[in-house]
């Protein structure tokens, strides 16, 4: 099913727009998975890490079609889980991020790019400082990476 949703809001240009602190624990899942399609997807890739607000020029500048944030997200779920979310849900207070700038943001690039905006969300297990990616968070973004080779597979096959 995340798959298949991936797929779908994949759409036009895109950027996916990475955020988090790879120096907490799961809040570097963002950052991480930046790190590894980078170059190997047919997207904008950015590592913002935890001042997203600063490449609010470069997103607006690529004119994308599709945005879509990165980042570790309070929902109800098991950690390591991954849920697509619209801006709307962060807006409406539906999900939580660790503060109220990724609000902000996204009220800014909508209004600024006027792009769909998705988040995908990873709900973390652990936001210590000092503490690498718990287990589950990896095998999460094994599986993210994963999903974001076989789509690129699937636009070069179309």
């Amino acid at each position: 099913m995340l798959m298949l949703n991936l797929k779908n809001m994949l759409k036009g240009k895109v950027v996916i727009l990475c955020v988090g602190n790879p120096e907490r624990g799961d809040d570097g899942a963002g950052p991480h998975l930046a790190g590894m399609i980078k170059g190997r997807v047919p997207y904008e890739v950015i590592d913002a890490g935890t001042a997203p607000e600063n490449w609010t020029g470069v997103v607006t500048g690529l004119k994308p079609d599709t945005i879509v944030m990165v980042d570790a997200i309070y929902f109800e779920g098991e950690p390591g889980e991954i849920k697509i979310f619209s801006g709307e849900d962060l807006r409406s207070g539906k999900i939580s991020t660790h503060d109220v700038s990724p609000k902000l943001l996204i009220e800014y690039l909508k209004e600024s790019t006027k792009a769909d905006i998705y988040i995908l969300g990873i709900k973390p297990e652990s936001n210590k400082l000092g503490e690498g990616l718990s287990p589950c968070i990896k095998v999460s973004l094994d599986s993210l990476y994963k999903m974001f080779l076989m789509l690129q597979t699937d636009i070069v096959r179309v």
